[in-house]
């Protein structure tokens, strides 16, 4: 009987320690279930978050671009020198001047451009000197297309001034007059074009600047010297020369 009870509480202790031991090992897999949990949840949030900062990285990247691409659409080049040619109208301050060949270059007018007219855009062909001129006059005349010589500045017109070399009363032996150089003798030259041909003389105060033919570049104007227009005029350059009572006072390569 003895040995009969002792086997009954040896079994049933067996039993207790086995129950014991197995919802030991299920807390434990119930631990490391929860750890596992929340380390997948902490790494889904941080992807989350790598995510969205990747997101407005690019962002910020994308925006920087279009500004970068919106400085370098208005930054575009602007020009410098003097154009004989036909002015025409292209929208309220733009014109082109266009030389012969078709050639265009586009300007803009602002309120310091000065105008002048010579019976076309404003004042009497028979005149001896040219006309101050509106914008509106301007924008009327150009709209039919005027013969005029174009001073630019980066882009901007300095002056607009009409041909006064075909007025029957005005004076010859002063003028805008543009055509092909020619040199006549030391310090004498001619100007050619379709309307004849016209003699002057330069002086020391004679200003001569170049574009790239007479002397400098394109790029930037020069002021040259007296041999190296005679130079020039030996190749029939292109010029446009202010006159004076028969003085050269200005001398600009044309750019066209």
């Amino acid at each position: 009987m003895l040995r009969s009870h002792r086997k009954t509480v040896l079994t049933a202790a067996a039993l207790m320690a086995t129950t014991a031991l197995l919802t030991s090992c299920q807390d434990g897999d119930s631990g490391d279930g929860k750890a596992s949990s929340t380390s997948n949840s902490s790494a889904s949030d941080s992807g989350a978050k790598g995510t969205s900062g990747s997101d407005d990285k690019g962002s910020g990247g994308s925006e920087v671009q279009t500004d970068s691409t919106a400085g370098s659409k208005s930054g575009g080049k602007k020009v410098t020198g003097t154009w004989f040619g036909t002015v025409s109208y292209l929208a309220p301050g733009k014109y082109t001047v266009s030389d012969l060949k078709d050639t265009e270059q586009q300007f803009f007018t602002s309120t310091d451009t000065d105008i002048q007219g010579a019976g076309t855009i404003c004042g009497d062909a028979a005149g001896q000197a040219a006309t101050p001129c509106s914008e509106d006059e301007l924008e009327a005349a150009a709209k039919d297309g005027v013969s005029a010589t174009v001073e630019l500045k980066d882009g901007v017109a300095v002056s607009v001034v009409e041909d006064h070399s075909g007025g029957d009363g005005a004076d010859k032996t002063s003028g805008l007059w543009s055509g092909k150089l020619a040199n006549l003798a030391p310090g004498k030259y001619s100007v050619v074009n379709d309307e004849g041909e016209r003699a002057f003389v330069t002086s020391t105060e004679t200003v001569i600047n170049g574009a790239g033919l007479i002397c400098g570049d394109r790029e930037q104007i020069k002021q040259c010297t007296e041999d190296e227009l005679e130079a020039a005029a030996e190749n029939s350059v292109d010029v446009v020369v202010k006159v004076e009572h028969g003085i050269a006072v200005t001398i600009d390569e044309n750019h066209n």
